[in-house]
């Protein structure tokens, strides 16, 4: 454990008297302690030694304590916040909490509160300082040689990670969802001059237009009801890394535009502000949808498509990878084996046999799923084919009708029974997926007998 003269304070408020009472508390308790009286002055502070706590006041003039705790998470993010205020409400006590303040106290503050309060952050920090190794051996997963697959298509794309990692081109990942495109993504910067970067997703699809633009170039205070404080943007936060669009074709015509001016001039501004900011990024997009029929419509841009399309590589879906499904299956055996109390080890031949033969709508995803589920229920250490889904047990069995042709009820029936069991059987979810309302899900599955 680190010892108490090894750990630093840093205390900010703008009242003299408050100041040197926290400054003697602290330094009571054996901590080495800085003051300052306001952000800015803090801010200065930590370039030249970094805090492992700071305690300050939320209620100052200039940069409040909400506005520091904002550029303290992005500078130096690892720096535990403890936030004073004399004016507490539950809405403050909110606020400091979801802008990832560690702890919140009231003026006037007791003492030993203060003590104890400190005394777990510190605690804490040692904690997640003992925890980087796992945190690296967590980065593992994405590096390159953990891709899976030796099929000739996945061959393919192994090269062209290879080929790509090395420049600074702008990437498109085409591929059905599940295939894998966030982790093709991650091995082409974990194998990049850019590594030791960020890597910043853009969930592109699961955020409205205007929430998604706050989230991608980042907001000025007060710039629209509910922004306390100024917020660096997801491209800020990548700066000298690597920004990672998910469903690049979710987005609106008016951000389209936005990020066309990013691309082109590497300079971000900020919602409600008035100044740019350079940011140094490599964009890599994804998108299970072909873009050139959207480019034809008229729904996406023709200028952004072509800048973003410098580099495409195209990962196929499972079904025509069926060689590789072996090697996944026993990649995830091993991935969530060894995390039962009896430790899943293998796969029977009956079982792999049947996952061979389904046609994975959801790809690996499903797959990964698939496997995860029969570890959590299967007593045995083998998987055997009563541990799969249904869907996947009857798939190998249906009788095709008229030369192989199966009817549109059968196909209908099929794939309902896929999705379902891809997720966990979630009516709302997979009713989402199928696109159909979710009364309209129960009476299907109602006329085709299914509960």
């Amino acid at each position: 454990m680190v010892s108490a003269e090894d750990s630093r304070v840093l205390i900010v408020d703008d009242d003299a008297e408050t100041l040197d009472l926290l400054r003697e508390i602290v330094a009571k308790e054996g901590y080495r302690v800085e003051t300052a009286e306001n952000g800015q002055a803090a801010l200065g502070k930590i370039e030249h030694e970094r805090p492992d706590v700071v305690i300050t006041d939320i209620h100052m003039p200039g940069m409040d304590g909400l506005a520091l705790l904002n550029e303290l998470k992005t500078r130096v993010p690892d720096t535990l916040v403890i936030l004073l205020t004399a004016y507490g409400s539950l809405k403050t006590t909110v606020d400091a909490i979801k802008a990832g303040a560690f702890d919140y106290l009231s003026k006037p503050f007791i003492v030993d509160e203060i003590r104890l309060v400190v005394r777990r952050a510190l605690e804490h920090k040692r904690v997640l300082s003992e925890n980087q190794s796992l945190r690296e051996q967590l980065q593992d997963r994405y590096r390159f040689d953990n891709l899976v697959g030796s099929s000739p298509g996945m061959v393919s794309v192994y090269k062209m990670i290879a080929r790509v990692a090395q420049t600074d081109s702008t990437v498109l990942l085409q591929g059905e969802s599940g295939t894998g495109k966030e982790l093709v993504a991650r091995a082409i910067h974990a194998n990049s001059p850019r590594r030791t970067g960020p890597f910043v997703t853009v969930d592109s699809g699961a955020l409205t237009e205007s929430l998604l633009e706050s989230e991608l170039f980042g907001h000025e205070r007060g710039a629209f009801t509910g922004a306390i404080a100024t917020k660096k943007g997801l491209l800020e936060k990548a700066h000298m890394g690597t920004c990672f669009f998910d469903e690049m074709a979710n987005i609106s015509p008016t951000l389209q535009s936005k990020l066309l001016r990013v691309l082109q001039e590497r300079e971000v501004r900020r919602v409600g502000g008035s100044g740019t900011m350079t940011v140094d990024v490599r964009m890599i997009a994804a998108t299970n949808k072909d873009l050139k029929p959207l480019v034809e419509s008229g729904s996406f841009r023709e200028d952004l498509y072509y800048r973003l399309n410098v580099v495409t590589i195209t990962i196929p879906p499972l079904r025509e990878r069926v060689e590789d499904i072996p090697l996944l299956a026993q990649f995830f055996v091993q991935r969530y084996g060894a995390q039962k109390e009896k430790p899943v080890t293998g796969i029977s031949d009956e079982a792999m046999d049947l996952l061979v033969k389904y046609s994975w709508p959801g790809n690996v995803r499903e797959l990964e799923h698939v496997i995860e589920r029969a570890i959590v229920l299967s007593p045995h250490t083998t998987i055997l084919p009563h541990d799969l889904p249904e869907s996947i047990r009857t798939a190998a069995t249906q009788t095709p009708v008229h030369s192989g042709w199966m009817t549109i009820d059968a196909l209908e029936k099929d794939y309902i029974l896929r999705v379902l069991d891809a997720h966990q059987r979630d009516i709302g979810r997979a009713a989402e997926i199928l696109g159909i309302h979710r009364k309209t899900l129960l009476r299907k599955l109602r006329r085709y007998g299914m509960s």
